[in-house]
């Protein structure tokens, strides 16, 4: 059955952008942006702003469909209950993370928090992209109605590509950084710290942009920095890298981690959001962060031999085809209700 949907976002992401892609081949979509602000004034218009168009726009809508439960989704699933249309909440990680010390997530400050936690109590559906996200806001929320649905991804790689072939002492991650607290979310501390230890591997790190530099005056010489790179130059260092590193302290399911691990990268992980269903039974995890065990799990495990089958691993559980299936299920359930 073929529905009238409102699709709301903040950031436009790859991810927002496919899930548009996915329900307008099925369905009627009007997509309505929630500017990211800072402020209170400029805040509060946009709040004005949403209001005067939900009220004279939601009634031609079957549903709301919203990514991230934050400031802009309280309006959208109140409005949805007065009006008696559903509403469809996916939750990524920074919706349901709370780092007061670093000003991070959506929990962090009184009202922001009383906002996330109506949204979530009150949409129809929420749809966190990984099972630890699930059970995070089943601790927060148990009156919560959820279904995980995976983030999906297309991979491709060059054909007759032996993933098995020698790689670099090379350990690679990947982080769009230039403050502080995107330094600590991300772990790159950490990283940092494994570099010390290891000084004959060379520990890459891409997506340092300008302002970040000046978090990392006393790296190791062995710690080399790269800016944003276009995807096929990235694609490059996950092939020669032997090793891909997810430090964070608070994740969704990672995207980065995923494709290394399609090209083959053995994953390193630190137990955090959806880093252990990307990582499932391969690389290292740890529960808390231990370098020392790290750097000894690198030294004995540089020739790994069994990257074919990382890679399998992962497109097999996150092929792009199943999140298509799965929202479409979604929505035709929801339809009938």
């Amino acid at each position: 059955m073929k529905q009238h949907i409102l699709f709301i976002y903040s950031p436009w992401t790859t991810f927002t952008k496919e899930d548009f892609e996915i329900l307008s081949s099925q369905h009627t979509v009007v997509k309505k942006q929630f500017k990211p602000q800072k402020g209170v004034i400029k805040v509060g218009v946009e709040f004005i702003k949403q209001a005067v168009y939900l009220f004279i726009s939601l009634r031609k809508f079957d549903s709301v469909y919203i990514w991230f439960a934050d400031y802009h989704s309280f309006l959208p699933i109140l409005l949805a209950q007065l009006f008696h249309k559903k509403s469809f909440l996916v939750l990524g990680g920074y919706d349901l993370a709370d780092f007061p010390d670093l000003k991070y997530g959506s929990m962090t400050s009184p009202l922001r928090k009383w906002m996330t936690l109506y949204s979530l109590r009150n949409a129809t559906l929420c749809l966190p992209v990984v099972e630890q996200l699930e059970r995070k806001l089943k601790h927060l929320c148990p009156q919560a109605q959820s279904k995980t649905v995976h983030t999906g991804y297309t991979f491709k790689l060059n054909e007759g590509a032996n993933l098995n072939a020698p790689r670099e002492k090379c350990i690679l991650t990947v982080s769009i950084t230039s403050n502080y607290q995107r330094y600590m979310i991300k772990g790159l501390d950490r990283f940092k710290e494994l570099a010390r230890l290891l000084p004959d591997y060379t520990f890459l790190i891409v997506g340092i942009q300008e302002a970040g530099k000046k978090l990392f005056e006393d790296k190791p010489e062995n710690l080399v920095l790269l800016p944003p790179v276009p995807q096929e130059e990235l694609t490059q260092h996950y092939v020669k890298a032997a090793f891909y590193a997810q430090f964070s302290r608070s994740e969704g399911l990672p995207n980065a981690l995923c494709e290394a691990m399609v090209y083959g990268c053995v994953p390193l992980g630190v137990n955090a959001g959806g880093i252990g269903t990307a990582m499932s039974n391969w690389g290292l995890m740890l529960d808390e962060w231990n370098p020392q065990k790290m750097a000894e799990f690198i030294k004995r495990n540089q020739a790994f031999r069994n990257r074919q089958e990382i890679s399998n691993s992962i497109i097999h559980k996150f092929d792009f085809e199943k999140r298509v299936a799965r929202l479409t299920q979604v929505m035709q359930t929801a339809a009938k209700r």
